[in-house]
């Protein structure tokens, strides 16, 4: 049977469509259900908001807005006379208290030979009774040199016990340590440190390399503790969050690959992520006032999760993003290995900076400058071993 011109366009035009739709499934079928998309997807990073950690007034300014920053650089100065008026005064009350010290510890020296005095005395009263009273019956002394004898006999006595709890005071207050370890000598040498930290304080450092962002500040401004004065953005510490509907995220786990392009950049340029989280709650929740669906006229609203995408470093650098910029991220399904939730703490970002270290940088060589300056050359050996009684002998003093 020949068929017509108008039933041969329908068969054709019929296995046209057939063709079309199996080339549909098998694309569904073996790559775009292995897929998930989204165009709401955001570049994310950390904001380092520099401030200050004790007032004054801004002297200088060594940035600004979109210039970038290495770590460790000097970012603003405030004004430190009045921190260096505060050192010099630790620095001379730590002299002071080293001198005291020092002179507890002769104190000690001067009862001891005080002790051999008293007790010099005491043997001459008694040897002074003693020769009266042997003679007081023959009359060869009168009574009243017989009584003084008693009373001096006493006198030295008790003396003696004076001087013995004067001594016992004095080295209760050096005995057990040197005069690096003497409370005095500390608490003098911890203010000494905490009017050096302040100093340095004066000088805000850049605590990472970055770009300089969000300046609030000028030169003579005064600043509290505490007040915003710039940010640093570090250009490594850069993330995608990718705001994927709750119905996307059945098939979704940690490690999987991501392809994202970014609208700064176009699809010339792909980047290559791995999804290293994904979060504890939908956005809604963490908004400042979360929904509640407590009515019986609500609306159900798809809620969107924002799940972390880390990049890949190498083309970071070659393409630079900054937090903000629209993205969009396509997820590759077939690895089903990875887990929905985290087991471990392995992979989780430390941020660390070192910056801060150095504020104590020094002090301790000035500390010890100021100690050995005003220590007595004779007790230099207890300057770093406790003390105990007796351990320097007559010549040493």
């Amino acid at each position: 049977m020949t068929l017509s011109k108008r039933e041969k366009l329908c068969w054709y035009y019929g296995g046209a469509c057939f063709l079309l739709l199996l080339v549909i499934f098998l694309l569904w079928l073996f790559v775009f259900r292995f897929r998930e998309y989204t165009n709401d997807a955001y570049v994310e990073g950390n904001q380092v908001f520099i401030t200050p950690l004790r007032p004054g007034f801004v002297t200088a300014i060594h940035t600004d807005d979109t210039f970038l920053v290495k770590r460790g650089q000097v970012l603003v100065e405030l004004d430190p006379t009045d921190s260096l008026i505060a050192l010099e005064k630790r620095k001379q009350e730590l002299a002071r208290a080293v001198r005291e010290v020092c002179e507890a510890y002769h104190q000690v020296f001067a009862f001891e030979s005080d002790i051999e005095i008293k007790r010099a005395e005491l043997i001459r009263a008694s040897q002074d009774f003693e020769h009266r009273y042997n003679v007081l019956d023959a009359g060869g002394v009168s009574l009243e040199d017989y009584e003084h004898a008693v009373a001096a006999l006493r006198a030295s006595f008790y003396a003696l016990r004076w001087t013995e709890s004067l001594y016992e005071k004095a080295l209760a207050y050096v005995q057990g340590t040197c005069i690096r370890s003497h409370p005095q000598v500390q608490e003098a040498a911890e203010a000494v440190r905490e009017a050096w930290v302040q100093l340095y304080r004066c000088k805000i450092y850049a605590p990472v390399e970055g770009l300089t962002a969000q300046r609030t500040i000028q030169v003579g401004m005064w600043m509290h503790a505490g007040d915003p004065l710039l940010s640093v953005i570090p250009l490594d510490q850069i993330w995608v969050n990718a705001n994927f509907k709750e119905t996307q995220m059945s098939k979704m786990r940690i490690g999987q690959k991501v392809k994202l392009t970014a609208d700064l950049y176009g699809d010339d340029v792909v980047f290559h992520g791995t999804i290293v989280g994904l979060p504890g709650g939908a956005g809604n929740a963490f908004s400042l006032l979360p929904p509640q669906n407590l009515s019986g006229n609500w609306i159900k609203i798809v809620q969107r999760l924002p799940v972390r995408v880390s990049l890949d470093p190498e083309e970071l650098k070659a393409h630079p993003l900054r937090i903000g910029l629209s993205m969009e991220a396509v997820v590759d399904l077939h690895d089903q290995e990875g887990t929905f939730v985290p087991i471990s703490t392995a992979g989780s970002p430390n941020y660390v900076t070192a910056v801060y270290k150095a504020e104590e940088a020094g002090d301790q060589e000035l500390i010890d400058s100021i100690i050995f300056e005003n220590l007595d050359p004779i007790l230099a050996k207890y300057a770093e071993m406790l003390f105990y009684p007796g351990e320097i002998s007559e010549d040493e003093r």
